[in-house]
């Protein structure tokens, strides 16, 4: 079965008592990232699961983690930009 992008969810759940957290994704680069970290850190990570192009593992909920862009000044713009002129800022 084909879902389309708007079922193909992301989903990180976890609790208060637990120490760990649950992420359900179809996501490919969340995926080949999850699969990376479970043969580098065995133990850590758990594979639960893979249904229909989805799959499941169970990660350290201290690795969940909100990381909004940097703000730059304009001044680290013009430094960016001289070390790197092919950079978009």
């Amino acid at each position: 079965m084909s879902y389309t992008k708007l079922e193909q969810e992301t989903i990180i759940n976890f609790n208060e008592a637990e120490k760990t957290a649950n992420i359900y994704t179809y996501n490919q680069k969340l995926r080949r990232q999850l699969e990376t970290l479970i043969s580098d850190r065995p133990g850590e990570i758990e594979f639960k699961s893979a249904n229909s192009g989805a799959v499941t593992y169970n990660i350290p909920k201290s690795w969940v983690k909100i990381r909004p862009p940097r703000v730059l000044s304009e001044a680290q713009k013009k430094v960016l930009a001289r070390i790197n002129p092919n950079v978009n800022i």
